[in-house]
């Protein structure tokens, strides 16, 4: 009996030992990534070459404008209450997260993941709060989650997109149509698979091969419909969220557009941008030459349009990177 103890104190120890370890290579990951997103902070900061038209417009805008800003800025805390709201839903399944810690763990993924190409590294700052058994299911729910705003926005971007390169009656020429059918494929077997996997998940639980991805995978037939259509529904939200947020940056700026021409060039410009690979050191170039492209067409304020772009990009980007990163800075020191 004795022994047996003995024995069973020796695996606790190791498994104790095993976890802190784990705990502690996630903890210095996140902090090589949290210093490296305030170094692309700083190197945006100094290589922007827009200052002077950005201090001439702020120069020449009278305060009334001043309330466009007001409604980005307060659409800003929603816009991540939603994120929190749909990774609180999606880690429901393996682990019960408050909304605080939700909030939180998302804030932390923002800056992971500020500086890596189309923020792959939020999963970093996300499965830190996380119990140590839950962080592999946890790096599948972040796909899951970009893999849903990604749904919301081709299955918005593909219309917008067909009205804008036919607003004037032309038809779509041929590298347009292939673009569009491509986009449409990838809307077609995105909802496919989302749609079905708990059903796939079950499928795969009898394959010979499980035991090798049942760490990742063996929580996803928990799922119902009703939570599909809940995280479908969030999505959908913060999507409607963050387009009335550009399009609020872009009368700030003076701008001049109908709703009716943003809600084309808008969802059109985010499905491009989200289908572009872009390393972060460029991102921002990304958005703003996209937004030149598409919203352009419809108003011949280039230079508003452009520091539209760089400012939404700022606003909902690197603000949430400052806020997480004084979050892991506090919960680190509780650890």
């Amino acid at each position: 009996m004795a022994f047996k103890l003995i024995i069973s104190f020796q695996m606790k120890g190791k498994e104790l030992l095993k976890s802190i370890r784990e705990k502690s290579l996630l903890w210095d990951l996140g902090a090589v990534f949290f210093m490296l997103s305030y170094l692309f902070l700083a190197y945006k900061l100094l290589t922007f070459n827009q200052y002077n038209e950005l201090i001439d417009q702020w120069q020449q805008m009278p305060v009334s404008q001043f309330r466009w800003l007001t409604g980005v800025l307060l659409l800003l805390p929603l816009n991540w209450f939603l994120e929190s709201l749909k990774w609180k839903l999606l880690t429901s399944k393996i682990q019960n997260l408050s909304i605080s810690d939700s909030f939180k763990s998302v804030l932390a993924g923002a800056s992971t993941g500020f500086f890596t190409p189309n923020r792959v590294g939020e999963l970093v700052g996300r499965v830190l709060f996380l119990e140590a058994r839950n962080r592999k299911p946890g790096i599948t729910l972040c796909v899951v989650s970009s893999f849903t705003q990604n749904i919301i926005m081709v299955s918005w971007g593909i219309p917008a997109s067909i009205m804008f390169f036919t607003r004037k009656g032309a038809t779509l020429d041929s590298d347009i149509n292939r673009i569009l059918l491509i986009f449409a494929s990838c809307l077609f077997v995105m909802g496919l698979i989302y749609s079905v996997w708990p059903f796939l998940s079950k499928k795969i639980s009898k394959c010979r091969f499980y035991p090798q991805i049942t760490a990742f995978t063996f929580f996803l037939s928990a799922y119902t419909w009703s939570d599909l259509v809940q995280i479908l529904f969030i999505s959908l939200l913060r999507y409607l969220v963050f387009c009335t947020q550009m399009f609020l940056m872009l009368n700030f700026f003076g701008v001049e557009i109908l709703p009716w021409h943003a809600m084309i060039a808008i969802p059109a410009s985010y499905l491009f941008v989200t289908f572009t690979p872009s390393l972060a050191f460029s991102e921002a170039a990304v958005r703003s030459s996209y937004a030149v492209l598409f919203v352009g067409a419809f108003s011949e304020q280039v230079v508003g349009i452009a520091l539209a772009g760089v400012c939404i990009w700022m606003v909902n980007l690197v603000v949430p990177m400052l806020v997480g990163s004084v979050v892991m800075l506090a919960v680190r020191r509780q650890v």
